[in-house]
């Protein structure tokens, strides 16, 4: 599979730039990226398999609809095991994830009054990007990262939607509390707190949707 196209299809799904519901046509793709049409569709394969997209016989790869409850059922998983992978990480958690998180709460600090959503998204990418290289589980991170980004698009919407400054101030609050427990040599707890973060992303989420779609 050609991971650079595969990066750039994902990323474009991801951050809405594909919209739900739009056909991605295979001939269109290749003569774009300059291929044949065998590794766009590896390309698609992978990301029908993320559940980013539906390949629909006959016609071609649709980008997958945003559906709530489908998104609620994923969210009840990953409560589970991102404490889990968090436990794990918080065993192996150092002072040089803590420089990390140092230099991410800088950049949660400069997106203040500064909406930008993607720069706000490769924070939290690079906070999980810590908890894995931590836990150091190449597949639980695959199944942690497949259940993210199934739920990531909702988030890419409502932070469209709401008070920015309030997701801004939620996952600088992520940081400060993974670099308190590494200061504290309190790492145990990680899973724990990992997974009341998650579930108040949730509900933070939850309500602001049905809140935008009245």
């Amino acid at each position: 599979m050609n991971h650079t196209i595969y990066q750039i299809m994902r990323d474009r799904i991801l951050f809405l730039e594909y919209q739900p519901g739009q056909i991605l046509n295979e001939k269109i793709l290749a003569e774009e990226f300059g291929i044949s049409r065998s590794p766009v569709r590896d390309v698609l394969n992978r990301l029908e398999w993320e559940q980013l997209v539906r390949i629909i016989p006959r016609t071609g790869s649709m980008v997958s609809e945003i559906e709530f409850s489908k998104i609620m059922n994923v969210f009840q998983v990953r409560f589970e095991c991102e404490a889990f992978e968090g436990h794990l990480a918080g065993e192996q958690l150092t002072s040089s994830h803590l420089r990390l998180l140092a230099d991410l709460r800088k950049k949660c600090d400069a997106l203040i009054d500064n909406k930008n959503r993607k720069s706000l998204s490769q924070v939290d990418f690079a906070i999980r990007d810590i908890i894995h290289d931590a836990a150091g589980n190449p597949v639980l991170k695959e199944v942690t990262e497949r259940l993210y980004t199934q739920s990531f698009r909702l988030w890419f919407v409502v932070m469209d939607k709401g008070d920015w400054n309030e997701e801004v101030r939620s996952t600088a609050q992520e940081i400060d509390e993974m670099s308190d427990l590494i200061t504290s040599q309190n790492t145990k707890q990680l899973g724990s707190v990992r997974q009341n973060r998650i579930k108040k992303h949730f509900e933070r989420l939850r309500q602001k949707f049905f809140t935008a779609a009245l």
